[in-house]
């Protein structure tokens, strides 16, 4: 399942994602930073599903990329060339930067009918607030507030995500899953650039082993 979730403040961005990787059954692989920068340029990738969006957003971000609108241009091409591909991955992608012409923008496409609102290989204009995972419970999120910033809440915005299964975006015909995990990243985009720090880790996480967020019954062996 994963989660991302995206916040455009007046003169900045800010990003949540988690860090698993994970089989289709829940069984947890790896955890890793799942957000793609660039070097140069206030612009930064996030999403989930197969590892095929790592690919998307390197090939975006390693081009050469004049200028912020540039990099959204050649995410929305490289989406549409995809649709031209029999078989793609199932993945869904937010481009997220400080454009010269907009401001804080973020693009959101996906390749699968992610949402019925949103159809595939087409680029949407999102926010200010946007993101994917499972909606939490309304009692789990009591007294959050994004107004102040996402470094406050957004750890404890994830733990409430987390203790909710979801369908695995690339095997959505298997049982729902908890798949939010390893660890809370939260990504800034501002006129300076894009940095990401780590909020908090989950040490319970074990890769070999499935994602029991605290609260739920651990399966029998």
């Amino acid at each position: 399942m994963s989660a991302f979730y995206c916040v455009a403040y007046t003169d900045h961005i800010e990003i949540l994602t988690d860090g698993a990787f994970y089989h289709p059954d829940g069984t947890l692989i790896t955890t890793l930073e799942k957000v793609w920068r660039s070097p140069c340029l206030p612009v930064a990738i996030v999403g989930r599903g197969s590892c095929e969006l790592q690919a998307f957003a390197e090939t975006v971000l390693d081009a050469d990329n004049a200028s912020v609108d540039t990099v959204f241009d050649r995410a929305a091409a490289l989406a549409a060339r995809l649709n031209e591909i029999e078989r793609t991955e199932q993945f869904e992608a937010v481009v997220a930067g400080i454009s010269e012409t907009h401001g804080p923008l973020m693009i959101y496409f996906n390749t699968y009918q992610a949402y019925p609102q949103f159809d595939p290989f087409k680029p949407y204009v999102v926010g200010p607030v946007f993101g994917g995972g499972s909606v939490p419970a309304a009692e789990d999120i009591i007294g959050l507030d994004i107004a102040y910033g996402l470094a406050v809440c957004g750890v404890q915005l994830f733990e409430a995500m987390r203790k909710v299964p979801g369908p695995n975006p690339t095997r959505p015909d298997f049982p729902d899953v908890y798949g939010i995990g390893g660890h809370v990243d939260l990504t800034v985009i501002d006129a300076e650039g894009a940095k990401t720090t780590r909020l908090h880790t989950w040490p319970e996480d074990v890769v070999g082993q499935k994602i029991m967020p605290g609260g739920v019954l651990r399966e029998a062996a």
